[in-house]
Parts: C-alpha cells; structure tokens; sequence
C-alpha cells in the first residue's frame, strides 16, 4: 500500500524535539546562555543560532534567536513518494520526511517604542488591550492570561505550515503536508519589554522547567532591543 499524504498531528512531530540522552555522572547537564539581552540555562546538547536584530519603526526593535540542537540528527530512512504522491526521481529513495516548516524553539525579544505596537510572529495586541494570537485556520484567538516562572504571560496555539521535503538531495524539493499548531507564550519583562516563546526548550525529563526558572534578563543590558 502506497504511503498517502497526510495531516500529521503537531504533538507527535514535536514529541522528539529536544529529547537528550542522560548525561553521565559528574558531567553538567546544562549549559549558561547569554543572547539578546536574556540569560537562560539550555540542557546540554541545545546551542543557539547568531542572534537576529530588526528595527520596527516606527514601533519598536527586535533581537530573534533560535535554539537548535548541537549536533544535527542522523539522517532518517523517510517514506517513498511516486509520482502519483507528488514525488520526484530517485522514486526508489526512501528520503522524504515532515516538517512543520518553521524552526522549533525559538526565542524573540521586543522592545516597543512609545506609541508603538507589539510586532511578533504570533502575537498581536487589539486596541482594547487584549493579546490574540494569530491562527490561519480559525482567525486570531484570544490569548490567555497566565503566568511563566512567576512573571505575567499569555499562552496560545498559533498556526504553523508543514510539508515533505527531501534529505539527500541538493536541490530543494517539497510538498504541501497540511498545517499543524504550535504552542507560543508571550512574557512580560517590563512595561515595554516582552519576549515570545516558541516550543522552550524541554530536557531529559521532558520538560521545560530548566529553561523557565532560569530565563532572566541579563547583565548585559546593552544586548536588549
């Protein structure tokens, strides 16, 4: 029976992000991050990308940054996809895999300038104070009060596309896969200052706690948007 393109649910693609193996007795299970004005522990085996900076005149800056796994996983023995499923020659190389299309953690903090609005992937303030969240596939939802570590946030599911696409090729080739949801959080800092996140980074334990106690504003306040 021939594999058929399918919507796979955004939970089961994400349930292996950032799973680590134990590490051995005596060695540092996490490492000190200092980027975009944020000081964070990420468990051994996570790095960051170079941070990314934006000016959003006349609203405010930006710095982004993305949180990747040090060593890239092993290439995995994906589907076979004919021609009849979308795919291209070799068809006998099993090497089709899914995505969701955007980078898994992922870290942005704004800076918002007086009279300015809050501009972030997935969050955005209506004119009565409310946070919504944006979502292709039912418009933007309210998002809901909550709290990250003890500081004020708003948690919602945002919209992500997802797609086949090939590993062993040089070329670029992929296919529409459906869309699936991605958690996001959006903390409070300060009165101008709010930092998005998406998917945190999870430990060993399969959770996130490590990265949500330690998540502080740094020394370095230079570095902040």
């Amino acid at each position: 029976m021939k594999p058929s393109l399918r919507t796979v649910p955004a939970f089961a693609l994400l349930a292996t992000l950032g799973m680590l193996p134990c590490a051995q007795a005596g060695q540092p299970t996490t490492i000190p991050v200092a980027a975009c004005g944020l000081e964070f522990d990420l468990p051994v085996g996570y790095k960051t990308t170079r941070p990314k900076r934006m000016e959003l005149a006349p609203h405010g800056r930006l710095c982004a940054i993305n949180i990747v796994k040090a060593r890239p996983d092993p290439v995995q023995q994906g589907e076979c996809k004919d021609k009849e499923d979308g795919g291209q020659p070799p068809y006998n190389v099993c090497d089709w895999v899914i995505n969701i299309g955007t980078p898994g953690p992922s870290v942005q903090v704004v800076r918002i300038w007086p009279g300015g609005s809050p501009l972030l992937d997935a969050f955005m303030r209506e004119e009565d104070g409310r946070w919504m969240v944006s979502n292709a596939q039912a418009g933007a939802q309210p998002a809901e009060a909550t709290t990250f570590c003890g500081k004020p946030a708003w948690k919602g599911e945002t919209t992500v596309r997802m797609g086949w696409s090939r590993q062993r090729i040089k070329n670029y080739t992929g296919i529409y896969a459906g869309s699936g949801g991605a958690d996001v959080t959006l903390v409070q800092f300060a009165p101008d200052l709010f930092v998005q996140l998406q998917n945190p980074p999870i430990d060993e334990k399969g959770e996130f706690s490590v990265f949500c106690a330690s998540l502080k504003l740094g020394t370095r306040a230079q570095d902040l948007p």
